[in-house]
């Protein structure tokens, strides 16, 4: 389970702090930011995630992709504040 303020590495080692999280349909949607080098800050890089159980309860990250689903779950967000 992630939090918003957490950190997380993904498996290429690239580090990205969750800024939100939002209930749609069930899932868990994750507003991701690429932390720069430093770790002192947020760099232009973000992503929307979701994280799925596979095989022996271990998590694996997922990037949604395409305009439409990205068109139907990104207002949720703006929704929240």
């Amino acid at each position: 389970m992630l939090n918003v303020d957490n950190v997380i590495t993904l498996a290429n080692n690239e580090k990205y702090l969750v800024l939100d999280k939002v209930l749609y349909n069930n899932i868990d949607y994750y507003y991701i930011a690429k932390v720069n080098a430093t770790e002192t800050d947020i760099e232009n890089n973000f992503k929307l995630v979701t994280v799925n159980t596979i095989e022996d309860n271990k998590k694996i990250i997922e990037e949604v992709t395409g305009e439409d689903k990205l068109k139907e779950i990104l207002p949720k967000f703006v929704n929240e504040i």
